[in-house]
C-alpha cells in the first residue's frame, strides 16, 4: 500500500491552477521503468482544462504542446531511483530532485522541469515511485503495479474534485 501523504500535497500543489498537465514518462518496455504510461493509460478524465499525455521517454519533446495548453502546473509521473524501498511514492520539486537518478532519459529531470517552467509559465512537480526493476521486459511487477494502480485511483479523484470546484476549506 501507499502513504498516501503525497494526495494531500499534490491537492495544495493543484489548488489554485485552472489547467493542469499530467505527464507518463517512461520506457514500458524496462518492466517497472512503465509505471508513468501505465498510470497515465489508467486515467479516464475528459476535461478541456486537464491535459493526460503519454510523453515515452523524451519528454521535453512534448514542451511546445504544454505551452500551447496553458499548463499552470504540470505533473509529471515516473520511476525514480530514490535508493528507498520498491513502491516508495514521493513528490519532488525541481529543487530537490538533484539527488535522483533517472537513467532512461536523455535530459536530467531537473533540468526539463526548469525547461518546461520556461517555457510554459506554470510549475512543475515529480511523482516520483521508486521502482524494484527497470530491466528489460514487458509489465509491472506485482507490487509497483498495486501502487500504480493506487495511484492513478488517488489522481483520477484528486483531479475530479479539482475540476468540480471542491476546495479543502479548512486552513491550518
Amino acid at each position: 500500500m501507499t502513504d498516501v501523504g503525497f494526495e494531500d500535497a499534490l491537492k495544495d500543489f493543484i489548488s489554485d491552477a485552472k489547467r493542469i498537465a499530467v505527464l507518463g514518462i517512461g520506457n514500458d518496455l524496462r518492466t517497472d521503468d512503465g509505471l508513468g504510461l501505465f498510470i497515465i493509460e489508467s486515467l479516464s478524465l475528459d476535461d478541456p482544462d486537464i491535459l493526460i499525455e503519454n510523453v515515452g521517454s523524451v519528454p521535453e519533446g512534448f514542451a511546445r504542446p504544454l505551452a500551447e495548453f496553458g499548463a499552470e502546473r504540470v505533473i509529471m509521473i515516473d520511476a525514480a531511483d530514490m535508493q528507498k524501498s520498491p513502491g516508495h511514492v514521493e513528490l519532488v520539486t525541481k529543487d530537490r530532485i538533484g539527488g535522483i537518478n533517472i537513467s532512461t532519459h536523455s535530459m536530467p529531470l531537473s533540468f526539463l522541469m526548469m525547461y518546461l517552467e520556461q517555457e510554459t509559465g506554470g510549475r512543475t512537480i515529480l511523482l516520483g515511485v521508486q521502482p524494484k526493476s527497470i530491466q528489460f521486459g514487458e509489465g509491472l511487477s506485482p507490487e509497483i503495479q498495486e501502487v500504480a494502480e493506487e495511484i492513478a485511483a488517488s489522481l483520477e479523484r484528486l483531479l475530479t474534485e479539482h475540476v468540480r470546484g471542491v476546495r479543502d476549506v479548512s486552513n491550518d
